[in-house]
């Protein structure tokens, strides 16, 4: 319910931010308006999230529902450039439905990002990848399930390995993105 009140809230404030075209110091207002605009006209203060991790920020947006699927997508921002970072191959019939941010023992900072399913979740399907503040995806799920017996669990020795060898305890809190 509340996503319904946003919207509408969103586009008085951004209605009113456009308004006063005619006062002093308009001139100014549209360069430092120009380069918000890109970032606003998304909709992931609506259905998404982000993370800030060291002067670097990392997004998830949920697309539109493709065969009653939906799929984020991550956009990676710093130092005033943006790119959209596509998944592991390993994660492709995955999306990426959780954030957190991690340091090592010397302090460098890393984004956890968790994939999964976005509305439906699963039963084995936890994969967690570490990344650094530059985009780049350190560890992989390959093969993304183990098997042990009957069972299947998600992948994760990579992730647990790299943790391990740069001194990372696994994020207490992983923020999840909303439906």
């Amino acid at each position: 319910m509340s996503k319904t009140l946003l919207v509408p809230v969103l586009a008085v404030l951004l209605a009113a931010c456009s308004a006063p075209s005619g006062e002093a110091g308009a001139p100014s207002a549209p360069a430092a308006a120009a380069p918000a605009a890109p970032v606003s006209s998304t909709p992931q203060e609506e259905k998404g999230m982000h993370k800030e991790c060291n002067g670097a920020r990392l997004s998830l947006t949920v697309l539109p529902a493709k065969d009653e699927t939906s799929r984020t997508r991550m956009d990676f921002e710093k130092d005033g450039q943006r790119r959209t970072l596509e998944n592991p191959p390993e994660m492709s019939d995955y999306s990426a439905v959780g954030l957190a941010c991690v340091k090592d023992e010397k302090g460098t900072s890393y984004f956890v990002v968790q994939f999964g399913e976005v509305e439906q979740g699963c039963a084995f399907c936890e994969w967690f990848y570490l990344y650094d503040t530059n985009g780049t995806a350190l560890t992989h799920s390959n093969p993304p399930l183990k098997d042990e017996g009957d069972e299947k669990s998600p992948n994760n020795d990579e992730y647990a390995a790299l943790l391990t060898k740069l001194g990372i305890t696994h994020p207490e809190e992983v923020d999840y993105i909303e439906e």
